[in-house]
């Protein structure tokens, strides 16, 4: 990536791999604890009422690869992170950072975008205002910029998983400072490494969120929430690393979506779009072509969809690997045929062991848990080749 610069207080991307001069594909990554050599969070069984630990099978990533010494410490078709000393740890996680870049190389994909979630850089909120922080994400960044991989870095994002003990969720003004300290200090130390800094995640959806579970505490109910974190997010980009652009991205199924309250606070405004969340039959998807000239002319930014895909169960649903296949096609074709869109940015990579609510979150993976590509990662690599 060549400089960004700064000219009249707006950023020019004209330099950056996100600039509209060429069409841009990437793919979204849910387990970054994986990269971080940390434990998975605890999975939501029962929304509200039950989370457990659940047991941890072999790391994913190989792409269906096996190594020849399957003795080998680093051999990812059989460590477990869940079973492995803090050395092992730190090894598979490096290795598997390295095995993902070469692979996502090969394949033309050329970004990532990846949590960085706030309990990996800071576990818990010190209780006599002392505040301890660590970057285990340091490979992981460096793998992807040595390759030429480039990152969406997500920060501030609210999930529960992804808070630190003891952080107080129930009031805005005394979440906001934690908040802002911590993403200062995650954005100062990557400065100049990450492509994209996003801001949060779907603000326009938190109180979904929250009735999932995914969120908890009386923040996501308090109506100054929404411009208060992401104009701290914003300020906190702008002033630790200010030649990099900001994303909000939004999810984009319904049409009230209010784009210009949310567009002010990024440069970059990306589309969440998920039409079979709920439905297994595909549908047409013109739909996506209404909400980008939406987003387009009400928010006068450019437009990337951030979010996007299909999952290949489970079966009872209607769901399967086949159909998955074909969204993952159709998606790609429409989108690359948009002179609006700059990214596709499909979700997500992999299925974690850890597993969400509702059940069809647990299948949205390219890739499945024991690390054998799905036919829709096949597809996906060949809509990109056709189109570069």
């Amino acid at each position: 990536m060549g400089p960004i610069r700064i000219t009249n207080g707006a950023i020019d991307m004209s330099n950056s791999i996100f600039d509209h001069n060429r069409f841009r594909w990437g793919i979204g990554i849910d387990d970054a604890w994986t990269y971080a050599g940390a434990p998975p969070p605890k999975s939501i069984i029962i929304p509200h009422l039950l989370r457990i630990t659940l047991p941890q099978g072999p790391q994913s990533m190989n792409f269906g690869e096996t190594r020849a010494n399957t003795q080998n410490a680093l051999d990812i078709s059989k460590i477990s992170l869940t079973e492995s000393s803090e050395p092992q740890k730190t090894g598979v996680a490096n290795f598997l950072s390295k095995n993902l870049a070469l692979h996502l190389k090969e394949n033309g994909v050329q970004f990532v975008r990846c949590w960085f979630q706030w309990n990996l850089f800071q576990p818990r909120v010190g209780r006599d205002g002392t505040q301890t922080y660590k970057f285990p994400l340091d490979t992981f960044v460096r793998t992807m910029n040595d390759h030429g991989i480039q990152i969406i870095g997500v920060i501030g994002n609210g999930y529960e998983r992804f808070l630190p003990k003891y952080l107080q969720i129930d009031k805005l003004k005394e979440y906001i400072p934690h908040l802002s300290a911590s993403s200062r200090e995650i954005v100062r130390h990557y400065r100049g490494k990450i492509g994209l800094w996003q801001l949060e995640n779907e603000p326009d959806w938190w109180l979904q969120h929250f009735a999932s579970d995914w969120r908890r505490g009386g923040i996501w109910l308090d109506r100054n929430a929404i411009d208060t974190i992401l104009g701290e997010l914003q300020e906190v980009v702008h002033e630790e690393d200010p030649g990099t652009p900001t994303l909000v991205n939004l999810e984009a199924d319904r049409s009230e979506i209010l784009m210009r309250s949310y567009s002010k606070y990024c440069d970059i405004l990306g589309l969440d779009f998920y039409p079979n969340y709920a439905n297994p039959g595909l549908k047409d998807l013109s739909k996506l072509r209404e909400r980008v000239r939406e987003a387009k002319e009400y928010s006068g930014k450019q437009i990337m969809i951030t979010e996007t895909g299909y999952p290949s169960g489970p079966r009872i649903f209607g769901f399967d690997q086949k159909k998955q296949a074909g969204y993952v096609k159709a998606i790609c074709e429409e989108a690359y045929a948009m002179d609006s869109i700059s990214s596709l940015s499909l979700w997500r990579l992999a299925d974690p062991y850890w597993l969400s609510f509702p059940f069809q979150e647990n299948n949205f993976g390219l890739i499945n848990r024991q690390g054998i590509p799905k036919q829709a990662w096949f597809v996906y690599s060949d809509q990109i080749k056709k189109a570069v």
